[in-house]
């Protein structure tokens, strides 16, 4: 029954789009509905309310897609959402095409109105596939070899080093950046056929994590972080430790042929001409090489985090001890017996306070200055994590379309419905933390809402805030730091904290701060802030179109990165066959 519901509305929309009925498209939707669609009404990513869509359609088009239907391999299911009024809901996958392009998927969730009839409460459409660039995978899947020729042949490991060399010819993409979000786009692209390179200013691929804090791992099950094109394996552990994952990355880039070039630095004076679309960039190679690079395409791939954030205090330089930013701290063993102070109380803070600790050090106080959210791995796994990225749920790549159907404003209304589940499920972690004097931010709208629009301001307690609670970790509250002495640390009200050792886990600029100290002001200036939510309920700047033309920001968490590398690599291969706009598309 309730397939048949949802292929009569799925009829119906279709139908309005068919015959350019926006009025009638629009009446499909429940008040507090949201339609959201990437790459479909425009070259952009939209996020638009029931409220606002006709106004939204009169100024662009209806979708630009036919043969609307839902999808015969994927099964109508009944569901609900922590979110009032919208306990029982109806959902499917959606299929279509897009004329002269590809192909497309969706999301549909709909709800029953008064007269039995369902109505859209979400609607999601997704450019998929380009028919120019059909990936080789499958039974496009590379020979591998040619059994037989009239010329000497090559083996695949000279064919791959001359790839990789780009010594006659340029790539069409250039990535900065060998980081998981660097090295998906790059995979995007090369399985469908756009050469592209990698430049990467560590002397191994992985060295991101190779070289941070020995027991560093990953804070979200890695269920929902699976690599484009080659998913873990079936034996992969819930929390990988940073060498693993940054060995990872190196048997990523071999087994998907990416080309990736180690310890370079870019130069200063990339240019961009605009009479001909192409880069320039200087590289330093390893071997001392200088190469000045002539791509159409330059992708910032070093992280949603940008630069250190590194606080200029009184008095540091007549410091005796050791001072360093998070980034730069490796192990607590050479502080064993030492006294240590972590200025910071977000995941980084909190897990090297614990490696010092563990390490022994003979004391170990965190500096929180202001409030830090803190919820458990396992809460997180089940209210963030769970039931989408689960052993036995869908395949991931199904899972990361109903996230994308789920518009961010009304994830925000999602995260706040969990929120007293969470806190209920954490109430033991929390007394103890508070007992600590450590101070709890209660945020409404909980975790996720602090990465959208901060990137920041939380911790997912992996054993930290047990040792806090037993008073193992000490605290200092809610006092600005005045000045370093000789020895210690002094605060604005007097006391002073000893210390041999100070860790500033103090974060991170935004990456448009990179973006003018790796290319130049003049580049910066003409792209727009990225990370945060915008006025058009997407995260601000990221995998679309900067500002300037033929520049792009990737970036984003394991999930997001795999998730929207898709959607800019369209993007680069429309802008190459003249369909989409060189200058980028704003609205």
């Amino acid at each position: 029954m309730a397939a048949a519901g949802i292929e009569s509305l799925v009829g119906k929309v279709d139908n309005a789009i068919a015959t350019g009925d926006i009025s009638a498209f629009c009446n499909l939707f429940v008040t507090d509905g949201w339609y959201r669609d990437l790459l479909i009404t425009s070259w952009q990513f939209h996020t638009v309310s029931a409220a606002t869509l006709k106004g939204f359609l009169d100024r662009r088009r209806l979708p630009n897609i036919q043969n609307l239907r839902v999808d015969a391999t994927q099964a109508v299911e009944d569901g609900s959402l922590p979110v009032q009024g919208r306990e029982h809901l109806t959902s499917a996958f959606l299929v279509f095409t897009v004329p002269a392009l590809g192909t497309g998927r969706g999301y549909l969730r709909a709800v029953k109105s008064e007269d039995g009839a369902l109505q859209i409460f979400t609607l999601f459409f997704a450019l998929q596939t380009l028919s120019n660039h059909p990936e080789d995978v499958g039974p496009r899947r590379p020979l591998g070899t040619v059994h037989s020729s009239y010329e000497k042949r090559t083996n695949w490991l000279d064919r791959r080093a001359v790839q990789r060399e780009f010594k006659d010819v340029e790539p069409a993409v250039l990535i900065v950046g060998a980081g998981h979000s660097g090295l998906m786009l790059a995979a995007r692209l090369t399985m469908s056929g756009v050469p592209c390179l990698v430049v990467e200013k560590s002397e191994r691929v992985g060295d991101s994590w190779r070289k941070r804090y020995s027991t560093l791992c990953t804070h979200v099950a890695s269920l929902a972080d699976h690599f484009p094109g080659m998913p873990f394996p079936a034996n992969w552990p819930i929390f990988v430790p940073k060498d693993k994952i940054a060995n990872w990355y190196e048997i990523y880039t071999e087994a998907m042929e990416l080309n990736v070039w180690t310890g370079c630095t870019i130069l200063s004076g990339t240019t961009y001409d605009k009479s001909d679309f192409k880069w320039s960039v200087p590289v330093l190679q390893e071997d001392g090489t200088k190469r000045v690079l002539h791509p159409r395409h330059l992708v910032q791939a070093t992280g949603y985090s940008g630069e250190p954030r590194v606080p200029v205090f009184e008095g540091i330089h007549a410091f005796k001890g050791k001072v360093m930013h998070s980034s730069k701290f490796y192990d607590g063993a050479p502080w064993a017996g030492k006294k240590a102070v972590v200025i910071g109380s977000c995941n980084s803070g909190h897990d090297i306070a614990q490696n010092l600790y563990e390490s022994g050090a003979a004391e170990v106080t965190m500096v929180q200055r202001s409030s830090t959210l803190v919820y458990s791995a396992a809460a997180v796994n089940a209210y963030y994590t769970k039931p989408l990225y689960a052993e036995n749920g869908p395949h991931h790549e199904d899972a990361d379309i109903v996230t994308l159907g789920t518009p961010i404003p009304l994830l925000e209304k999602i995260w706040a419905g969990n929120v007293p589940d969470i806190e209920n499920m954490d109430a033991e972690i929390h007394k103890g933390l508070t007992e600590a004097g450590f101070n709890l931010n209660k945020h409404p709208k909980g975790l996720y809402y602090l990465y959208y629009t901060r990137g920041g301001g939380y911790y997912i307690d992996t054993g930290c805030s047990r040792l806090i609670a037993e008073k193992k970790i000490k605290i200092k509250q809610g006092v600005e730091i005045s000045r370093f002495l000789s020895d210690s640390v002094q605060f604005q009200d007097g006391t002073t904290l000893t210390a041999d050792v100070v860790i500033l886990a103090t974060g991170w600029d935004a990456m448009n701060t990179t973006c003018e100290k790796v290319f130049g002001s003049e580049i910066a200036s003409k792209t727009g802030k990225v990370w945060g939510i915008d006025q058009g309920g997407e995260l601000g700047g990221m995998w679309r179109s900067s500002g300037h033309p033929g520049f792009w920001f990737m970036g984003g968490s394991f999930m997001l990165a795999r998730i929207y590398s898709r959607y800019l690599a369209l993007q680069i291969m429309a802008t190459e066959d003249g369909v989409m706009p060189r200058g980028g598309v704003f609205e």
